[in-house]
């Protein structure tokens, strides 16, 4: 682009540089007009020399035009040629840039998709980790519960087997302790019975004895009255009338 600008502002300096030449040899003729005055033959034979040197430098000036515009011919094809090889270039650039910005776009979207395989395939590992823990941890808390009912099922019946056992043993207890205090009362009873018939027979004895006893002493008395009377003690004889021994001094009643 800089070339080219400088191309066009070199043609520029060119066609102004022989506009100026022009201009500059009309300012000689009126230079010198003004300087000769109105002198006609001066000024003819001046005019004929200015007019072939005007002439000459327009000559001059037409093939540096013609030169110039072939060099610019030549500039312009060589413009256009860089013009084509800057667009080729560029177009070569926008392609390259194009399919490089494809193959980026390509890359990228498969390095996305990628990703976002990887990252799917993580989310879809974590969700099936994350999933299999809960469902370990509620069949782990179902199994809990589950043999925690057991156990308090197991417990509650072992403490009412164990309540029942208790009360059955202590019923039994119970039940053998009043039979046992039956049983020992109803032997007392009896016991009480026979000890009270033995005491009542041991009176009954004891009564038929002492009325045995009684009949004796009479039956003795009567029989000491009517004979001696031997003492028990010391064998000593004494009279039926005596109470005492008169040897040992023994009751004799």
């Amino acid at each position: 682009m800089n070339e080219t600008e400088n191309d066009e502002k070199m043609e520029e300096e060119s066609v102004n540089s022989g506009e100026e030449k022009e201009q500059s040899a009309s300012a000689s003729k009126t230079k010198l007009k003004s300087k000769l005055g109105s002198g006609k033959a001066v000024l003819s034979k001046f005019g004929s020399k200015l007019k072939e040197k005007v002439g000459d430098s327009k000559e001059k000036i037409k093939y540096k035009l013609e030169q110039r515009k072939e060099e610019k011919d030549i500039i312009k094809a060589e413009k256009e040629s860089r013009k084509q090889a800057e667009r080729e270039a560029k177009e070569k650039a926008e392609r390259e840039a194009k399919e490089r910005a494809e193959k980026e776009a390509k890359e990228r979207a498969e390095r996305e998709a990628k990703e976002k395989a990887e990252r799917e395939a993580r989310e879809k590992a974590e969700r099936e980790a994350r999933e299999k823990a809960e469902k370990e941890a509620k069949e782990r808390a179902e199994r809990e519960a589950k043999e925690k009912a057991e156990r308090e099922a197991k417990e509650k019946s072992e403490k009412e087997a164990k309540e029942r056992a208790e009360r059955e043993a202590k019923e039994k207890a119970e039940r053998e302790a009043k039979e046992k205090a039956e049983k020992e009362a109803k032997e007392r009873a009896e016991i009480e019975a026979r000890e009270r018939a033995a005491r009542e027979k041991e009176a009954k004895e004891i009564a038929a004895k002492f009325d045995n006893f009684q009949a004796e002493k009479e039956t003795a008395i009567k029989s000491r009255k009517a004979k001696k009377i031997i003492c028990p003690i010391c064998g000593a004889i004494n009279n039926k009338t005596d109470e005492f021994c008169k040897t040992c001094h023994s009751s004799l009643i």
